[in-house]
Parts: C-alpha cells; sequence; structure tokens
C-alpha cells in the first residue's frame, strides 16, 4: 500500500476509535509503519481522532524527526517509534483513553480476562507504570513491556489509558475494542459477584 493510501486508512481508523468512544477530545493517537522505508505515518498534534484527515498525517524518521508534513507529531511518537524498534512484526500503533480500561489503568491492575475470547485472542494485558504524558520515561515504561512479553497485542497504561499494536491498522483497532469490552466485562462480573450470595453464583455453575 503506498503512503497516501495508509495516510487515508489511518485517517479512517482515527474516525472508527473515535466514533466507537475509544477516546475524548484531541486524546489518543495512531501510527503505521511505512513500507520499504524506516519511517511512520502519525497523527500531528493538536488534531482529535474524530477530525483526523491525511493531511493531518505526518511521515517521522525513526529518530522522531518529522520528513514530510506539517505540524509536530503526537506527543507520544517516543513510545510508537520505541514498539516499533522493538517489534519488527508490528506494523501499526493504537493508542486511547477507554473508560472502562481506564478505570483498571487507574487501580494500576492488569486487565482481567474472564472470557474464552480474551484468554484466546489477548493472552495478557501487562500494565506500564504511571508517567507523564509525552514523557521520555512514559515511552520507556511502555516499550519495556512491550520487549518483554514479545508477543503481547496490548497493555494499560496506568492512570491514562490503552495501547494496542497489531500487523495492520485495522488488526490494532481490532484489538483495542476487545480490551475495552473485555474491560466493561469484567467490571460488570465484578458487580455481580459483589451483589450476589456465594449460593446464587455456585448455583448457575450447576
Amino acid at each position: 500500500m503506498n503512503e497516501m493510501l495508509l495516510k487515508k486508512e489511518l485517517a479512517y481508523i482515527s474516525h472508527k476509535v473515535y466514533g466507537r468512544g475509544l477516546t475524548q477530545a484531541t486524546g489518543g493517537n495512531i501510527s503505521v509503519r511505512v513500507p520499504g522505508r524506516d519511517a511512520i505515518l502519525i497523527k500531528r498534534s493538536g488534531v482529535g481522532l474524530g477530525e483526523v484527515t491525511s493531511e493531518d498525517v505526518l511521515l517521522l524518521s525513526m529518530d522522531g524527526e518529522v520528513i514530510e508534513g506539517f505540524g509536530t507529531p503526537s506527543k507520544e511518537f517516543r513510545f510508537h517509534l520505541g514498539i516499533y524498534q522493538t517489534r519488527p512484526d508490528v506494523n501499526a500503533v493504537v493508542h486511547c483513553h477507554p473508560n472502562y480500561s481506564i478505570g483498571y489503568a487507574c487501580f494500576g491492575r492488569e486487565l482481567p480476562l474472564p472470557t474464552v475470547t480474551a484468554r484466546k485472542i489477548l493472552e495478557h494485558v501487562p500494565i506500564a507504570g504511571a508517567a507523564p504524558s509525552g514523557s521520555l520515561e512514559l515511552a520507556e515504561n511502555v516499550t519495556r513491556l512491550f520487549e518483554t512479553y514479545p508477543t503481547i497485542k496490548s497493555c494499560l497504561m496506568e492512570e491514562h489509558g490503552i495501547c494496542t499494536v497489531g500487523d495492520s491498522l485495522e488488526k490494532a483497532y481490532n484489538i483495542a475494542t476487545l480490551v475495552e469490552d473485555t474491560a466493561k466485562q469484567s467490571f460488570i462480573i465484578e458487580q455481580l459477584k459483589a451483589t450476589m450470595p456465594e449460593t446464587v453464583i455456585n448455583s448457575f455453575k450447576g
């Protein structure tokens, strides 16, 4: 896929993330590796995911320099680059701020995986330690997780949001939706366990 088509796809996935309620205001950022080049495409800072056009997408070198486009890259570009450098299997990164996932992230908890689907696809969703947005510390915390666990597809970011990866933009987006749906399901399950007598819960298990 050429760079123009990748820019259009990045804008399309950005709109899907925003439309699905996975982020708010101008939060979140999405990137994709450019085939055949030591570079990525990433949205510029200051534009919301719901408003991204192909003109808002910058070509960024693996050293963090803007090669093409106007504006500055999203402030979280460092962990995007860190993931690409650590994980050659990753071609796309989605970072967003979904509500239920943030709930678990604010408690410093790894994401529970209560369903067969979540365990099969997500396998493990660790949590990166808290650090200021856009900081080198945050980039190191996130990158370290993807290096320590070389097969994970996602992580929570303490007090912040989630980061998901895939070999395409669509797959990274799908992982983000599964992470948030799993967080919501986990919350519901925990509420039911907290309010139902143990005898009732056991009766459901036959």
